[in-house]
């Protein structure tokens, strides 16, 4: 299953960098379902342009996805206390992202330099393995451009950020001592979790789930159906597979979190890899 993306951007003057990342993200295979881009309140007339501009093509480039405009509660990063009111704005948004289990697609192009410097910081200290850190390359003469309608210029150009992932620290300062290239480092952290997460599951699917409940979510994963489909195959009444699966979707949510609905299709989500290996 495709997880929900978001496009997550600071703006300057140039709106065109957001809609660019946008189309390029589309050409990666990246289905951004909603975007997410920070302003300063600054009185410049470019920059309220900007905002204009963008809150005016976005429906055009993205077919009318939802985008929400988010208005920083400063003018300037001009000190330490808006560096630190600006990051809060930016942690609170991502993790609030984070939350509802969307993968996370953060522009860095737009806007001043202090405020991509924060949204650095934020990603390096909320990005899981999934979520990745984008810089926009544009000649200068496409910059001028500024186009109103979406069309694709080969000159345009994506380039991927390294970023640790903090929240697995020990991961991380391993593969940083073991590789000087931070491209490389990344990726290879990035597969360390992703394996650290598939045995996290291997042993909750061991040791947490009862052995019914373990066939039922094998089955359920391996081949699907309704709750008639799994009680045919596995020899049971459908009421006794509904109460399994009511029983695994506890479990999980335990595990989860509140925040995170808990379905047959989380159920796939979360053991697939491990059961169809």
């Amino acid at each position: 299953m495709a997880r929900k993306a978001a496009l997550v951007a600071t703006l300057g003057t140039e709106p065109q960098v957001v809609l660019y990342a946008f189309r390029l993200l589309a050409h990666k295979g990246v289905s951004i379902q909603l975007g997410l881009v920070f302003h300063t309140r600054s009185p410049q007339p470019r920059i309220r342009g900007a905002v204009r501009s963008l809150k005016a093509a976005w429906p055009r480039w993205t077919n009318g996805l939802p985008l929400q405009l988010v208005a920083l509660p400063l003018e300037d990063l001009d000190s330490e206390p808006a560096l630190r009111q600006a990051y809060g704005v930016l942690r609170e948004a991502i993790q609030r992202l984070k939350t509802q289990g969307i993968e996370v697609h953060f522009c860095i192009s737009g806007g001043r330099k202090p405020l991509v410097w924060v949204a650095f910081l934020a990603a390096q200290l909320l990005f899981g393995p999934e979520d990745r850190l984008w810089y926009l390359y544009s000649p200068p003469e496409v910059e001028r451009a500024r186009w109103a309608e979406p069309r694709d210029d080969p000159r345009l150009r994506l380039l991927e950020l390294p970023v640790p992932i903090w929240t697995e620290l020990p991961l991380f300062l391993e593969t940083v001592r073991r590789y000087h290239d931070p491209w490389a480092a990344a990726q290879v952290q990035r597969a360390l979790v992703r394996w650290g997460e598939r045995r996290r599951w291997a042993e909750f699917f061991r040791c947490r789930l009862t052995p019914a409940e373990q066939e039922v979510v094998r089955v359920l994963v391996l081949q699907g159906g309704t709750n008639r489909d799994l009680a045919r195959r596995l020899g049971r009444s459908p009421r006794t597979v509904g109460h399994q699966l009511a029983s695994v979707y506890r479990k999980l949510r335990a595990e989860l979190g509140p925040h995170i609905p808990v379905d047959r299709t989380t159920v796939a989500s979360v053991f697939a890899p491990l059961l169809r290996a």
